[in-house]
């Protein structure tokens, strides 16, 4: 005590400008000691780090490489069965199967895909009535193996026109609905499709031809980056 008695005696007695010269020594010494303690402790933790097997770039799982809807044969094969129309001025493209009609006034039942160049195709469900007598269609009714469904559009959607014969016909963009009737209709033995007007009716069997042409569609759809599951 007698010792830090005379020695806090002495640093009192000195100049002002010497006793904040000594305190700054002495900070910056007690700043030094701590500052290597800190760096030892950051050392030894990313050390640490390191050696951990948690971390290691071998024990991380692989990610798995995502597998094309179709592939690019099946794509190339189903393209050769289309007819392509392409509108420069509305910047669109769409996708119809060769076999289905290529206009209103024809009897068919199809599927198309297509929009804006450049993106995702939408698909589109087709269906067109010609004949001699009106049947004013207020759905669609279809028995597919024994199992039935039913598509009824909103009021105006079925559009009409006459000349020498007269035709009604469907165009609007698919459901998902609409999407599992097609795959459905392509698996099926048997499909029949009754127009159902409101006097009168007329039943149509879905030919094999028809359910290839449907497939060629889906796989042009997908094949294009469209995705079933997300319409």
């Amino acid at each position: 005590m007698n010792i830090l008695g005379r020695a806090w005696t002495t640093f009192r007695q000195l100049k002002t400008w010497i006793q904040v010269l000594i305190v700054l020594v002495m900070i910056s010494l007690f700043g030094a000691i701590g500052g290597n303690g800190t760096s030892s402790t950051a050392t030894k933790t990313s050390s640490d780090q390191t050696s951990s097997p948690s971390s290691s770039p071998s024990n991380l799982p692989t990610p798995e490489k995502s597998q094309p809807m179709v592939s690019p044969a099946e794509l190339k094969s189903a393209m050769a069965h289309m007819r392509i129309t392409n509108d420069n001025v509305r910047n669109t493209r769409y996708y119809r199967d060769v076999t289905s009609p290529g206009y209103v006034n024809l009897n068919g039942f199809d599927i198309y895909a297509g929009g804006t160049k450049g993106s995702v195709p939408n698909l589109y469900l087709e269906i067109q009535y010609e004949g001699s007598d009106w049947l004013f269609i207020k759905s669609y009714f279809f028995n597919i193996d024994g199992e039935t469904f039913e598509i009824t559009p909103d009021y105006g959607t079925i559009k009409t026109d006459n000349d020498t014969n007269v035709w009604e016909w469907y165009n609007e963009p698919m459901t998902s609905e609409n999407v599992d009737l097609i795959q459905k209709i392509i698996k099926s033995k048997k499909t029949v499709m009754r127009l159902n007007g409101s006097q009168y009716y007329k039943d149509v069997t879905i030919t094999p031809t028809q359910k290839l042409a449907l497939q060629h569609v889906l796989t042009v759809f997908q094949g294009l980056g469209g995705d079933l599951a997300s319409v």
